[in-house]
């Protein structure tokens, strides 16, 4: 008979997220943090810009979970994105938004008294599929400068190129 030593916090998550939405997760310091890596990925945005990406990400259909952590910086967001695929833009990213390297881990939403983390935008059971980067990003650098929303364009090889959408008027 052996004995598991591990220490087991008393928090219990409120989703099984590694169950349910098949995310890499640990224990640390009694909080329940998501791992980056293996296709999942977390951007970081500044309070003051997320409020306006979430709503653009929810208008192109790409609206996935978003947690609202505080930090000693103060308060950012940190967007969940798929990143299997490859994305290059050399477009400087806007301030305060970081893409985090792998091995990052985000505090995800638990009961916990210390935990502060809280979803704005709560995954999905019925709807699991994260949104890509590119699109995220794409998004993020529009609403930064105050353009129209960006749309993704996609070939046989995946996403290939990111144009602004047009509007079309009576004469087309």
């Amino acid at each position: 008979m052996s004995i598991d030593q591990r220490v087991v916090p008393d928090v219990v998550p409120q989703l099984d997220y590694r169950g349910l939405f098949g995310w890499p997760v640990r224990w640390h310091n009694g909080e329940l943090m998501l791992v980056t890596g293996s296709g999942i990925g977390a951007v970081t945005v500044p309070k003051a810009l997320a409020d306006r990406v979430l709503d653009s990400l929810a208008r192109q259909g790409c609206s996935g979970p978003a947690v609202n952590v505080p930090t000693k910086r103060g308060t950012v967001v940190m967007l969940l994105v798929e990143t299997d695929a490859l994305t290059f833009d050399d477009t400087p990213l806007p301030e305060g938004v970081q893409v985090l390297p792998t091995g990052s881990g985000v505090p995800l939403p638990g009961n916990g008294p210390g935990n502060l983390a809280r979803w704005l935008v709560a995954p999905d059971e019925h709807q699991r599929w994260l949104p890509s980067l590119a699109a995220v990003l794409a998004s993020i650098r529009s609403v930064a400068r105050g353009g129209p929303a960006r749309e993704p364009r996609w070939d046989h090889k995946g996403l290939t190129t990111v144009r602004p959408r047009t509007r079309r008027t009576a004469i087309e």
